[in-house]
């Protein structure tokens, strides 16, 4: 799209959206805390029973971790993965040990996955990560109960603090001109832009893996709860980008650090890339369906398409 075209959405961000500098990490690393906890109880429905976290290498889920420790009735989390003894998978049970919670490993293979395609039939997945994301999930989440559990989720952080790598970013030295801002400022108003298109329900944009572990979850009888993609904390979008520094997930890391706990070595591998699987799966669908590109064979699988499937 011509940059003309999306002017007037970078006008409307900087009409409407502040730039937040509070006065201290502290500050703001309190108020992110209490947002979390109160999201997390109202979008719990099954309080009766202790909630499960989805525990990866990465700073977010680590510090859902911390919240459910210091607010709830909470010692379980999950890892899954694909691949044994992976970075992400050393890193989680690193950091379950530093939240003194208990951390189940559940893996599935390559086989299991491809062997259980005929799932994916009927379902709204439209491309290879879908299929990858939500087989994993699936599977791993089938080996153990999580009927009537709250799943507490970390999707959505990345979005809301402008932590993607480059895409968000492409427009700031255009926007840096037009508006004659500085870079950072420039940077902050990208992100904002970023999220208001990802969380527009009217917009066709990529909206991430969310829904694909919702459908997860309740597929399995348990519920998803995934407290960075609520309203009440579009404010952290709204940090300027100097104190959040996104790219470090300085923020994140300082909200760890204020709770009491060592975030210095937290890192993620994302599971599809780290472990070969997206790749394969391409190179799989295709070959399966007859079709030249991969996301093509998606639509072809889920539709039940040629008879490719056993129903």
């Amino acid at each position: 799209m011509a940059f003309a075209k999306i002017k007037h959405e970078y006008d409307w961000v900087i009409e409407n959206r502040p730039i937040v500098i509070p006065n201290s990490y502290e500050e703001a690393s309190e108020r992110y805390v209490q947002d979390l906890k109160n999201i997390i109880l109202d979008k719990s429905q099954y309080k009766k029973n202790k909630p499960v976290l989805m525990l990866s290498g990465g700073v977010d889920s680590m510090l859902l971790g911390a919240v459910l420790n210091k607010y709830f009735d909470f010692e379980d989390s999950i890892t899954i993965g694909c691949v044994k003894d992976t970075d992400d998978i050393k890193v989680s049970q690193d950091t379950a040990e530093k939240l003194g919670i208990n951390n189940k490993l559940i893996y599935c293979t390559w086989e299991e996955v491809i062997d259980n395609l005929n799932i994916i039939q009927g379902k709204p997945i439209k491309t290879v990560f879908d299929v990858v994301y939500y087989l994993t999930f699936f599977l791993c989440l089938q080996k153990t109960n999580v009927k009537e559990t709250d799943l507490i989720q970390g999707d959505g952080a990345d979005t809301l603090l402008g932590s993607h790598n480059t895409y968000p970013y492409m427009d700031k030295d255009r926007v840096a001109d037009l508006y004659q801002i500085d870079k950072m400022e420039a940077k902050t108003r990208c992100k904002q832009r970023y999220y208001m298109n990802a969380t527009n329900p009217n917009k066709d944009f990529e909206k991430g893996s969310g829904h694909l572990f919702e459908m997860v979850a309740k597929d399995l009888g348990g519920n998803a709860v995934m407290g960075y993609k609520d309203a009440r904390i579009r404010w952290v979008n709204d940090l300027h980008f100097d104190f959040a520094r996104p790219d470090k997930k300085l923020f994140p890391k300082k909200v760890i650090e204020y709770m009491g706990y060592d975030a210095s070595k937290v890192k993620r591998t994302i599971m599809q890339n780290g472990t070969g699987i997206y790749d394969k799966m391409k190179e799989h669908v295709c070959q399966i369906t007859g079709k030249s590109h991969f996301n093509s064979a998606v639509k072809v699988l889920v539709t039940k398409g040629n008879g490719v499937l056993p129903i």
